[in-house]
């Protein structure tokens, strides 16, 4: 793969041009650049030389953008701007110790979220700035960037401590409102079946699913036909409190959802996998006390869990 620097003009090409088709002026342009205008016309053959492409059409004195033209000054000037804003913002903000979390989806929609909320009532001194980062792709959650990975069944990693957050335990769950619109009893796994079963892909293959699920109760899912899919867990969690049918929910990712209403157990059984969701700290960046501060809340709150689950 060729390297930027391959691909792309010359930035001062390209920052020439930008002015140009701005001010669609060749003059004005280079007025704006302290440069000659023969300069700008200079960096304007050069740019077109490299693109193989006409990008301003001439009319005497006057020049207007191609076809070609207005397509790259749309993607360049949105490209600086954008750099722009970057670099204002690093220049703007005062030094302070970030410090980045990941984690999958459900566990940062479900049990992250509550935590940290109560973590920022309960320190507001707290010196530091959090960086949440998402995805259900367990390598991301190891970028060299992140310093606190909270991870599903995961094994020792090298350059990495773990602690135990808590159990996996899954159940059915559904909207109130969708249970008032399908008051058929679930009094066995197998009556789950007539129900709308909103399942996701296995991205991975320790995720457990509805065949997973039903499997693990001893029962030949056959006739398992989920009306919806997706590829994100979080997602199906977000479809079944819109009442759009039955999902699992995890014990501890979906506490606040039930006690609030949002959602509820559908029926008694559960599946307990005997997997875990663990607290991994970057080894390479375990030094500063921010860290050690919001490491110990997190395991504390993973101790409860576990505590909770015990009972």
């Amino acid at each position: 793969m060729k390297s930027l620097r391959h691909r792309l003009p010359s930035l001062t090409s390209l920052v020439v041009f930008e002015a140009a088709a701005r001010t669609l002026n060749f003059t004005r342009a280079a007025a704006e650049l302290h440069v000659s205008q023969a300069a700008v016309s200079k960096q304007i053959r050069l740019l077109e030389d490299f693109v193989g492409a006409q990008l301003f059409e001439r009319e005497g004195r006057r020049v207007r953008l191609s076809a070609r033209g207005q397509q790259l000054q749309a993607k360049a000037s949105a490209s600086f701007h954008f750099l722009a804003e970057a670099v204002e913002e690093i220049r703007g903000q005062p030094t302070t110790t970030t410090i980045t979390v990941a984690a999958n989806t459900a566990v940062s929609h479900g049990w992250l979220g509550e935590v940290m909320r109560h973590f920022r009532e309960r320190h507001p001194g707290f010196a530091g700035c959090i960086r949440t980062v998402t995805s259900d792709r367990t390598q991301d959650l190891f970028d060299e960037a992140v310093d606190i990975a909270l991870a599903y069944d995961v094994p020792a990693r090298a350059g990495w401590t773990a602690r135990p957050l808590f159990e996996e335990e899954l159940f059915p769950v559904a909207s109130p409102d969708y249970i008032r619109r399908h008051p058929q009893p679930c009094d066995s796994p197998q009556a789950l079946l007539s129900h709308v079963l909103l399942d996701y892909e296995r991205l991975e293959p320790n995720w457990i699913n509805w065949a997973a699920w039903f499997g693990a109760l001893g029962v030949e899912a056959a006739r398992l036909r989920p009306m919806e899919y997706g590829n994100s867990h979080g997602v199906q969690l977000d479809a079944a409190r819109r009442g759009r049918g039955v999902t699992l929910g995890t014990r501890h990712l979906v506490d606040e959802d039930l006690a609030n209403g949002r959602l509820q157990r559908l029926s008694p059984f559960s599946v307990r996998s005997g997997r875990s969701y663990h607290l991994l700290v970057n080894g390479t960046r375990s030094s500063r006390p921010q860290l050690g501060e919001l490491v110990d809340w997190l395991s504390r709150h993973g101790e409860a869990a576990r505590l909770a689950t015990a009972g």
